[in-house]
């Protein structure tokens, strides 16, 4: 094999300068003398001309090269080796939110109904699609009963269990109300009765599971509760704290009242070459013959926004450390729709294996059987930190100091997936970097459940953080806060 072009050590390319020798040694050895006495001569002139462009030849072959490969390529070459592996660059994505939204029954929720949150500077929601605010999707109902129907029978049904009461004479709404509550028993779902309005309400105690509902003729439906799901009208991870989207803008829609109490699914920003090669390490396992592995990587193929993925898998008789019971799998993921993610889990996992986890999704199988997927998403640590920088003594630093020291924090925060601890000592390599004239840096940080909590300045601590396989750091510019201090 030549020394020179695609070789075993990979692509070695032919110097202009080598190039130019060869082609002076073929001259040498046809006419018997040396053509590079006279530099200038017309000869030379002629031999550097097209010695040059076969340079150029070869560097282009150089980059074809290593366009072919996902370590090596750039740009639009990148995203065209992803391919050969059937895995795309992430693209820009909007964040989604599923909003609590109460209305009468059967509520009707048009494409492009705008919502926003009570903060400064305010941000805009919109409909994802055509939705329904009613009893065969509820998150928490309200019903009343008529008592001058002149009907005896009363009949709920909630999730295929039907529950019925016959009324007695004398017998008055309230006595109805507490009879039903007294045989309501579903696992997940809250019964009560508001003896001042006399009505009865239910509600899920998860939040996230949609519930169906059937009544009899003598129930009313005072008030449906349902998650409808909203996207930013901004790409990129946009958190709001609970409670804070609560306006309308589209009126006259029936919605009495939203709010959002269920963690969003963030949004992204295009994948950089960077993001993009170390997506393509955790995404081109979906043909693994690994059960985690395969589970993994295909979530991240085919369903959007998934931020984060993590496996783990108890195959033994007794439940595990962490909770999870015999002979099951447990994916935590953070981003993505619950339904394609439940899918997913229940077509590649293994026959048997139950799949884990506090968010349950129905999957039909195909002669049509349900069957429980289970999964979790992360709870967030919300990180702050406190940077101290010491420049060195009579040099100059970049006014925007701070901002700088910021990004090279999120840089490095962004190869952080589920279950990853934070180490402070990490982020030092690119504070120094982007800051040339810091003599020393001190880091120091603290974690929070609540995105609400501020820490006091004695709580940071020099300390790294640990984070449990369920918990994911979530870092952002509002929490990093950077000191500059004068060497003394």
């Amino acid at each position: 094999m030549d020394e020179y072009g695609v070789t075993q050590n990979g692509f070695v390319r032919k110097r202009l300068d080598k190039i130019k020798e060869g082609v002076y040694e073929k001259l040498r050895e046809g006419w018997g003398y040396d053509v590079t006495i006279n530099p200038q001569s017309f000869l030379n002139v002629l031999v550097t001309g097209f010695s040059d462009e076969l340079a150029k030849i070869w560097e282009v072959a150089e980059d074809t090269y290593y366009a072919m490969y996902t370590m090596s390529a750039e740009g639009a070459n990148l995203d065209n080796a992803m391919q050969f592996g059937g895995i795309t660059r992430e693209r820009d994505s909007r964040t989604t939110y599923m909003l609590a939204c109460t209305a009468p029954d059967d509520t009707m929720v048009p494409y492009g109904v705008l919502v926003k949150s009570a903060t400064n500077p305010e941000k805009l929601f919109r409909c994802t699609n055509t939705q329904v605010i009613g009893r065969e999707n509820f998150r928490k109902i309200v019903i009343k009963p008529y008592m001058e129907s002149g009907i005896d029978l009363f009949y709920i049904t909630v999730n295929r269990n039907s529950y019925q009461y016959v009324r007695h004479a004398g017998e008055g709404a309230e006595d109805v109300l507490r009879a039903f509550a007294d045989m309501i028993d579903e696992k997940g779902i809250k019964v009560w009765v508001d003896e001042e309005n006399l009505s009865l309400g239910l509600e899920d105690v998860y939040k996230q599971t949609s519930n169906t509902l059937a009544i009899s003729n003598n129930l009313l439906v005072e008030s449906v509760t349902s998650n409808i799901l909203f996207e930013s009208m901004e790409y990129g991870p946009v958190v709001i704290a609970d409670g804070l989207i609560k306006e309308m803008v589209t009126l006259d829609t029936g919605i009495r009242e939203i709010t959002n109490d269920i963690a969003p699914v963030l949004g992204r920003f295009e994948a950089d070459d960077v993001e993009a090669r170390q997506n393509f390490v955790k995404r081109c396992a979906t043909r693994s013959k690994n059960m985690i592995e395969s589970v993994t990587a295909e979530i991240y193929n085919s369903v959007d926004n998934v931020l984060s993925v993590a496996g783990y898998e108890n195959d033994k008789e007794t439940t595990d450390a962490e909770g999870r019971p015999p002979k099951c799998v447990e994916f935590i993921v953070d981003g993505g729709d619950e339904g394609e993610i439940a899918n997913i889990i229940y077509q590649k996992k293994t026959n048997g294996v139950r799949a884990y986890g506090n968010i349950l999704m129905d999957v039909a199988d195909m002669f049509g059987n349900i069957h429980k997927v289970g999964f979790n998403r992360p709870d967030y640590l919300y990180v702050w930190m406190k940077i101290v920088v010491t420049k060195e003594q009579g040099r100059s630093i970049a006014p925007n100091y701070a901002q700088l020291a910021q990004e090279s924090i999120l840089d490095d925060a962004k190869v952080l997936q589920v279950g990853d601890s934070v180490y402070l000592q990490k982020f030092l390599t690119n504070i120094y970097k982007n800051l040339v004239v810091v003599s020393m840096v001190d880091i120091r940080a603290f974690a929070a459940s609540s995105e609400k909590y501020i820490p006091a300045e004695e709580e940071y601590r020099p300390d790294n953080i640990e984070v449990s396989h369920r918990q994911k750091a979530v870092f952002d510019v509002s929490r990093i806060e950077v000191v500059l201090r004068d060497k003394s």
